[in-house]
């Protein structure tokens, strides 16, 4: 499951702390909710429900220590029994992964007389625990993750200890934080923003112990010593200036990528000029919003001549025995940091002895930590599970990247690369478009699916568009290489089928045209998005849309933004939630 989990040891308002913190990780998409208090007389209480956290206000929940989740199906359907946590004997428990070998335990403990109240995996763990307690709490906890594959991230009661949590880490993201008076576990930084003061990243095979204080453990029982961070201004929670909040997120796109080129300007660089200056090839691995970009980086390099550039999809990258090895440069791109199968894709490369070079927007995130050298995004906070913001400031870090390679390699800049700190202000004034793409949005929200064009640069930021249309408005909508449509899918055009093409290429405008022409001529709608005026004079296009002027290697963090907004808008008036979008989670920690 890609679930967020909290857990809470508090002298005061503990019920309220654990509900404030699961609002903060309603970004990760979840289907139910649930908590569970411990009270000092070692009474277990549970609130869970399908739907929204909010269905979990009601009578306060007494209690000093208590753990909650939000939950995104995998195992079973949403429902109120197979909301978490899940309770059995003396144990309550809420588990963010995957149990791998679940089907095999739970035949062994319904064989022992077991009888399951849910359809999860989870339960499973829960149960495994009542069995294994001898008056052990962290020795069982320690016994039970033995057993099992997959990934986990847990955090248990047990009603004998009142006042403590005992939490374990398995592939599943897990974080440690303190403040006055409270401690916490929990899945994610942004749920501790604003209650936590200070962080302490769990590293995998570890387990955590919440009483009088924090402490970690590793997998044979010994502690560890562990430093604790005090929570940096990019951390801290996010607000919404008015509507949603990834209409707030589109606009501080500006201001994002101001905070993102500053933080690149103050990083040095010399630590990997080394592998920069020697990579044989540069190997790019990401998942969704994120692949999009890493495929305009890779784009960005073949143009440049540098060296062969591979890009993959991180679940396809693990499983196509890649020829990766020494001397090669693997670029890792995720906005939590915690992408399951990029993490993954990071440790095969690592293994195979590539320098791995991570793009993350969350400070001690598991990639930044396993890379040799990561490259922190300063997009701030992002809570809609549709990627805006993030993707502009991957951008810039991925171009900044490409321009440090290009000096090391051959020992000047790239003309371009001076353009870049221009992008704030050309964002600023790529809003000037939203009016216009607010009233296509009007016009076209009844349409039952459409394209999205591009050539050479243009085709990730189509993609791009597309996927936000699909994610958020639930709208069938493909990207598409202008020049593939005849090959198979003008099949699927006919009269005011919606087609939106983005011409930013000055060697490639007739060729693009010339694919408006031929979706026009089965009756489409046309739109064509392009920062040349002669281009949008003479197209054939119903709609066009004039783009900001700047180099054309700089489009795509330009390019994309009008298309962001007409997506949130296409949402909002199909009467659908753009932060919440159904069936997805931001934070994929899962295969």
């Amino acid at each position: 499951m890609m679930c967020g989990i909290i857990g809470c040891i508090s002298g005061e308002n503990c019920y309220e702390k654990l509900l404030s913190s699961l609002a903060r990780l309603e970004y990760r998409g979840y289907d139910s909710a649930g908590v569970c208090l411990l009270s000092e007389e070692g009474v277990l209480r549970v609130r869970k429900k399908k739907g929204y956290v909010s269905n979990l206000a009601g009578k306060r929940l007494a209690g000093g220590a208590g753990i909650g989740h939000t939950r995104w199906a995998t195992h079973g359907k949403p429902s109120d029994e197979n909301a978490h946590p899940h309770l059995c004997g003396k144990f309550a428990l809420v588990h963010n992964g995957i149990i791998e070998n679940y089907a095999a335990l739970k035949e062994e403990l319904l064989a022992a007389g077991e009888v399951f109240l849910s359809e999860t995996d989870s339960e499973v763990v829960v149960r495994l625990l009542s069995h294994a307690y001898r008056g052990d709490f962290l020795g069982a906890v320690r016994e039970v993750c033995a057993r099992l594959s997959g990934s986990y991230a847990l955090a248990v009661l047990c009603s004998d200890f009142p006042g403590e949590i005992v939490a374990a880490r398995k592939g599943s993201p897990l974080v440690a934080g303190a403040a006055k008076g409270a401690l916490y576990v929990c899945s994610d930084v942004p749920a501790l923003c604003g209650e936590a003061e200070f962080l302490c990243p769990v590293e995998d095979g570890e387990f955590v112990v919440l009483s009088d204080a924090v402490r970690i453990y590793d997998a044979q029982g010994r502690q560890v010593e562990r430093a604790f961070s005090r929570v940096k201004s990019e951390q801290r929670a996010a607000s919404v200036a008015e509507g949603t909040f990834m209409q707030s997120e589109i606009a501080q796109i500006p201001r994002a990528l101001r905070d993102t080129l500053a933080g690149l300007e103050d990083t040095d660089f010399a630590p990997c000029a080394r592998a920069l200056r020697g990579a044989k090839r540069v190997w790019c691995a990401a998942c969704g919003t994120a692949y999009h970009a890493a495929l305009s980086f890779a784009d960005l390099l073949a143009e440049e001549g540098f060296c062969d550039v591979f890009c993959s999809t991180s679940s396809e990258f693990r499983y196509k025995t890649p020829l990766i090895g020494e001397k090669d440069v693997f670029v890792a791109v995720s906005q939590s940091g915690e992408t399951a199968d990029t993490l993954e894709a990071a440790r095969l490369a690592k293994s195979r002895g590539a320098y791995l070079i991570g793009i993350t927007n969350v400070a001690d995130s598991s990639l930044s930590r396993l890379v040799h050298f990561n490259i922190a995004m300063r997009a701030g906070p992002e809570i809609a599970v549709a990627a805006t913001k993030s993707y502009n400031a991957q951008l810039v870090c991925l171009f900044y990247l490409a321009a440090q390679m290009l000096f090391f390699k051959r020992g000047a800049v790239p003309g371009w690369a001076g353009e870049m700190v221009s992008l704030p202000e050309k964002a600023e004034e790529c809003f000037r478009t939203f009016g216009q793409m607010s009233a296509l949005a009007a016009k076209l929200r009844a349409a039952k699916g459409m394209f999205f064009l591009g050539r050479n640069a243009d085709l990730p930021t189509a993609l791009e568009g597309a996927l936000k249309v699909r994610e958020i408005a639930c709208l069938f909508a493909e990207g598409y290489p202008a020049g593939e449509l005849k090959h198979g899918s003008l099949a699927l055009v006919e009269e005011g089928f919606p087609v939106l093409a983005l011409s930013t290429r000055e060697a490639l405008f007739s060729k693009t045209e010339n694919a408006l022409a031929e979706v026009r001529a089965r009756g489409a709608y046309a739109v064509l998005l392009s920062q040349s005026e002669e281009v949008l004079s003479r197209s054939c296009a119903d709609c066009k849309v004039l783009l900001p002027q700047v180099c054309a290697p700089l489009m795509p963090v330009l390019s994309v933004l009008p298309l962001q907004y007409f997506a949130c808008r296409m949402s909002l008036l199909r009467g659908m939630d753009p932060d919440k979008p159904r069936n997805l989670a931001k934070s994929v920690t899962v295969e």
